[in-house]
């Protein structure tokens, strides 16, 4: 499975990376203009930096992981207030466009992983972890995988948010739809809705479990946001959690 989902993330970002980030259909086959693509990025930390104040949490501002970064776009809006930013992805050609349009960020490092591990982080060594709109991309059990390595690499006092769907909306045709057909037979359609080097595939872990899982590996959990960035398919959630 990690496989497949590897190749396809090869593909996009290969063929069309900005727009495989942000899949704005105006920004389609090399639409996006690169400083515009950035500032949504700049925008959207600074946004999360307040909404953090606001929780009454208190940042350590020294490593912070960009999980699932694509071509850096979180990254290099994390670089401005963290000591040093791990940007972690499971594609060489998303991890290469990265590489390439953040040169002249020194305090970012972009490493591959193989999509279900942090492998390459040491226990309790990282002080915030951001993931939005990338956890949705793998399998249930891919994603469980992941938020305990979250949980893992975290040091205690840190702080962890990410967002994935929790269930389809059936109050929309496409979440019915979802629903009832697998990502296999979806992905017919997106091949010929998008074109064949544009597909990725969307996956739901039910919130109620998300909660459990963070909660019996040490976390708490200090609020779980409604979140639309899945789109209207998907009733999906932003969790806010620290590691005791």
């Amino acid at each position: 499975m990690t496989e497949r989902y590897r190749k396809q993330w090869e593909a996009l970002g290969t063929n069309d990376p900005y727009w495989a980030v942000l899949a704005d259909p105006r920004k389609k086959d090399g639409r996006w203009n690169k400083a515009e693509f950035f500032q949504t990025g700049i925008d959207e930390i600074d946004s999360l930096l307040i909404k953090i104040s606001r929780l009454g949490i208190q940042l350590k501002f020294e490593l912070a992981i960009d999980y699932g970064c694509g071509v850096g776009r979180l990254s290099r809006a994390l670089s401005t207030s963290f000591q040093h930013v791990l940007g972690i992805d499971i594609s060489d050609s998303m991890l290469s466009e990265a590489r390439s349009a953040n040169t002249g960020f020194d305090n970012i490092q972009f490493l591959r992983n193989n999509g279900d591990s942090l492998s390459g982080v040491a226990d309790e060594t990282v002080d915030f972890i951001y993931s939005n709109i990338v956890l949705q991309h793998s399998p249930r059990k891919i994603q469980r995988l992941l938020i305990r390595e979250f949980c893992r690499v975290l040091r205690p006092g840190a702080t962890l948010i990410f967002q994935t769907p929790s269930h389809p909306n059936m109050g929309t045709i496409s979440g019915f739809l979802y629903l009832m057909l697998s990502n296999r037979i979806l992905n017919i359609a997106r091949r010929i809705w998008f074109g064949k080097g544009h597909v990725f595939e969307v996956h739901t872990i039910r919130k109620d479990e998300v909660l459990k899982l963070l909660r019996n590996e040490g976390l708490s959990v200090l609020e779980a946001e409604r979140d639309d960035s899945a789109g209207p398919t998907f009733v999906s959630y932003r969790y806010f959690a620290l590691k005791g």
